[in-house]
């Protein structure tokens, strides 16, 4: 037992302890207040569809946990109908920047990646249309700062489209999904279609992968790069099992890096049944996981999962669901920490609407861990795409939620714990029904070779209206954050007019330095210059004095010093 010889020194006691109960308070809200359902907004007021179909770890900032979502929206003002949509989020999910990318007719991005070289950009995948109002398979190029940089396209006469895009080790992006194929006095059908890139934009090669008959109709949603040899495995649906006019059923097709077929192998629970796959990933023995649905157990629809070895032999196959409720599955991950998979999508559970849901199982034969839906009893909702989170460790989930008040779909932001959890009121925990069962084919496929042009979509930058749906975010991003290193992020909103927010991070507390610069290096502000605390900061910037053009901000600290350029535009 502690034992005081001074009144001083209980007081000092006393004190200590008091600062350890506030730092775990702290620590405790900050954890806990880093789950949360998060909507986003581009236009407040009136009915509009906007969908996130894709998340994305960002690693282009020093500050711990950058997330990047696309999509597509119908906001105004756009360049058409529909635009792709490009959101970069902090931790949080605080809007850092917002793109608009399309042309005058509706134009959808369905996946994204970031870049691991020094010039961190995103690739985007999807369709832009055509003057003619058919879908062209292409890709976009945005910076760190939500700018365009490329744009370029299947060139065809007929209707493409990318689903999907994947990187190596080096960079180079492979893109998979569809383009018809015309014959004559014959049903227009759809193929498969890769497409390879450099890290530059430069195709390696593009190829439609023919089947062996005229009246085979299919069409790629996913792709996924194997690391181990080097390959790619490419999945969607097909009725080449089943006939003219047959149901559809899973395809997985293997590539080699030279977009080369290995095999193509069809699969589903039952002979004869329709299933549907959403997404393939690679597995450490070489093999695969694919998630999709089938209705050969329930005419409504269950969830669809099974693995596959690196010649295409199923290990397990299952279908997950309840009786007379509709399941299915958009996206999954593989988590190597404890050999699981999760994976996301919805179910239809509250008064017939949908709802998210996130589902883990175990890697080595599909058994059910947990299941977590997060109802809205105000629409159909749905999870397109997750990634695995840290810094609190968790998952990320992106898709589409209904807002009663906006009468809207709006991309989300769900972050939740490592058990899928937000907090008591955001969902409930429910349990699939597991099924096993699973029937596979065989079947070849040839090449054509294709080509690709440049093009050049409007861009605009809006800030979509942030909404909390569920769970806290106090104080996260006030000067309690914890930054474990230097930084200075990039302003927000760039370009601006006529008021913009720096942030910077500094992981101990010193005398700081501000200043903005004009293009011929004259000193037009000083934005901070004295003592400041370890945390995160932000502060603002208001240009209403100045004219339109480029500007520097340069932070100055002991051991650290940076500038960054922004643009002002009246």
């Amino acid at each position: 037992m502690k034992h005081f010889n001074t009144t001083t020194d209980a007081a000092k006691f006393m004190f200590k302890i008091f600062l350890l109960a506030v730092t775990l308070v702290l620590l405790t809200g900050t954890s806990a207040s880093q789950y949360f359902l998060k909507s986003y907004d581009y236009v407040p007021v009136g009915t509009r569809t906007d969908y996130g179909y894709s998340i994305e770890r960002n690693f282009d900032g020093t500050l711990t946990g950058r997330w990047s979502v696309a999509g597509v929206s119908n906001s105004t003002p756009n360049a058409g109908s529909f635009d792709w949509m490009f959101l970069k989020l902090t931790n949080t999910g605080s809007v850092v920047c917002s793109s608009l990318l399309g042309f005058s007719l509706a134009d959808s991005c369905f996946s994204h990646i970031q870049f691991s070289n020094n010039q961190r950009r995103n690739v985007l995948a999807g369709f832009y249309r055509a003057p003619n109002g058919r879908e062209k398979a292409s890709f976009s190029f945005l910076d760190t700062n939500c700018f365009h940089v490329l744009s370029r396209q299947v060139m065809d006469t007929l209707r493409s489209e990318y689903r999907q895009v994947v990187k190596n080790t080096s960079d180079v992006f492979t893109m998979a999904g569809y383009i018809e194929n015309f014959n004559p006095g014959a049903p227009i059908t759809k193929h498969i279609l890769a497409s390879q890139y450099t890290a530059a934009g430069t195709l390696i090669w593009s190829y439609n992968y023919m089947p062996p008959f005229p009246w085979v109709d299919e069409r790629a949603y996913s792709i996924c790069h194997q690391p181990l040899d080097d390959s790619y495995a490419i999945t969607g649906i097909t009725n080449r099992f089943t006939g003219p006019g047959g149901p559809y059923q899973v395809f997985v097709m293997k590539i080699n890096s030279a977009g080369m077929p290995l095999w193509y192998k069809g699969y589903s629970p039952v002979p004869g049944m329709p299933s549907e796959s959403r997404r393939i990933i690679p597995m450490t023995d070489g093999g695969f996981v694919i998630t999709g649905s089938s209705t050969a157990y329930d005419p409504m629809g269950d969830i669809y999962t099974f693995r596959i070895s690196a010649t295409g032999i199923v290990a397990w196959s299952n279908t997950y669901g309840m009786p007379g409720i509709t399941e299915r599955s958009e996206s999954i991950i593989f988590r190597p920490a404890d050999m699981t998979l999760v994976y996301t999508g919805s179910a239809t559970l509250t008064g017939g609407t949908e709802d998210i849901i996130l589902s883990k199982i175990t890697a080595a034969g599909g058994a059910p861990v947990w299941t977590k839906r997060y109802f809205n009893t105000a629409g159909a909702d749905l999870g397109f795409d997750l990634k695995e989170a840290s810094t609190p460790s968790g998952f990320a989930v992106t898709g589409r939620f209904f807002h009663s008040s906006s009468t809207s779909l709006d991309p989300f932001f769900l972050k939740t714990d490592a058990s899928g959890n937000v907090t008591a009121a955001c969902q409930d925990s429910t349990m699939f029904q597991p099924r096993a069962g699973f029937w596979s084919g065989d079947c070849a496929r040839s090449i054509i070779q294709l080509i690709d042009i440049t093009i050049n979509p409007s861009v605009t930058n809006p800030t979509p209206v942030e909404r909390v749906q569920c769970g806290a975010l106090t104080g996260m991003n006030s000067g309690n954050e914890i930054a474990s290193e230097f930084s200075l992020e990039q302003n927000y909103p760039n370009p601006f007019n006529p008021s913009t927010v720096i942030k910077f991070a500094l992981p101990t507390s010193g005398n700081v330095q501000i200043t903005v610069f004009d293009a011929a290096g004259r000193e037009v502000n000083t934005l901070v210059n004295g003592f400041m605390n370890n945390g995160v900061h932000t502060v603002e910037f208001n240009a209403s004095g100045l004219s339109s053009g480029v500007y520097f901000y340069k932070i100055k600290t002991e051991g650290f010093e940076q500038t960054k350029k922004m643009l002002l535009v009246k």
